[in-house]
């Protein structure tokens, strides 16, 4: 079992940082796989939604709004205190 993560550990340097580049499927993937893992992620992405290109037509031709493919990163994660999004 994993040590549980602390609030303060990073402040003191204990724990490693990863840093995520781009929030598409395999970022998502890879900070998924980090749950509960003594690391404190970074997560960057130039945009604050991850979008669900395959159904981006239907968004064109008025079948599924917006909403429906784009998620705010922020809210995918907002459960993981030790993964900060950028």
């Amino acid at each position: 079992m994993p040590p549980r993560l602390d609030a303060t550990a990073h402040a003191r340097g204990d724990l490693h940082h990863v840093v995520v580049v781009g929030a598409g499927f395999g970022g998502l993937e890879v900070v998924k796989g980090l749950a509960g893992a003594p690391v404190a992620v970074t997560f960057v992405d130039r945009r604050n939604h991850h979008l669900f290109q395959p159904l981006l037509y239907q968004v064109a031709t008025a079948s599924l709004a917006t909403s429906e493919i784009a998620w705010p990163i922020r809210a995918l994660l907002r459960d993981r205190p030790e993964v900060t999004t950028m």
